[in-house]
């Protein structure tokens, strides 16, 4: 099952469209890791060594740790060309409080990912939408760190923490998906309205 304009029209139920969602979470996953993993396996037998691309990205408890493993060489080379220059840039604003520097530099290097898939609409809200994300459960894990800081060390919660984090994680990565295999907003929108029933 793949989630395509034609679907997003055509499914009328909730349950069918989740179903649909996740499934082309793992399409998405196993296609691109699947010829990643061809990829170095050719290049080996000529004697080149490629680096590792995912690392079980779904498997992750957060968003950071999630883009720390998936498409890794791509997230590389944006943290060092862009990401971390444009930091340090936008760092000589003093009048501007941290937390908009970090908003503005996530949200700026999710977007040009999602421009650098395509230029379209969608393209953008994907970013965006990913860009946001990262803001968020930075903001979150520094308040939990702060007002909690052994909330980590407690050995009966650290598992519900793992698979909850994990939870979280795929299906807001399972949304994002939504942007970025549709071809228009307006499609998107009624995909998210049938997800929770609005529709």
């Amino acid at each position: 099952i793949a989630l395509n304009d034609a679907l997003a029209i055509q499914v009328r139920t909730t349950g069918w469209m989740w179903l649909i969602v996740y499934a082309y979470a793992f399409q998405i996953y196993f296609d691109f890791s699947g010829y990643t993993d061809i990829a170095i396996g050719i290049a080996q037998l000529v004697g080149i060594k490629l680096p590792e691309n995912f690392a079980a990205p779904y498997l992750k408890p957060n968003l950071t740790q999630f883009w720390n493993s998936w498409h890794m060489t791509l997230t590389q080379w944006f943290r060092s060309y862009f990401f971390n220059p444009f930091n340090r840039w936008i760092r000589g604003f003093k009048a501007m409080p941290a937390w908009r520097m970090m908003l503005i530099s996530q949200v700026a290097t999710m977007v040009l990912i999602g421009c650098w898939h395509g230029i379209t609409m969608n393209y953008i809200l994907w970013g965006f939408w990913q860009g946001l994300g990262l803001f968020i459960q930075n903001r979150w894990s520094d308040f939990v760190r702060t007002r909690y800081p052994n909330l980590q060390q407690d050995a009966r919660l650290r598992p519900v923490l793992q698979i909850g984090g994990i939870v979280l994680t795929f299906n807001f990565v399972a949304l994002g998906w939504v942007f970025f295999a549709l071809t228009e907003p307006a499609l998107s929108w009624q995909v998210f309205l049938k997800l929770f029933n609005l529709l």
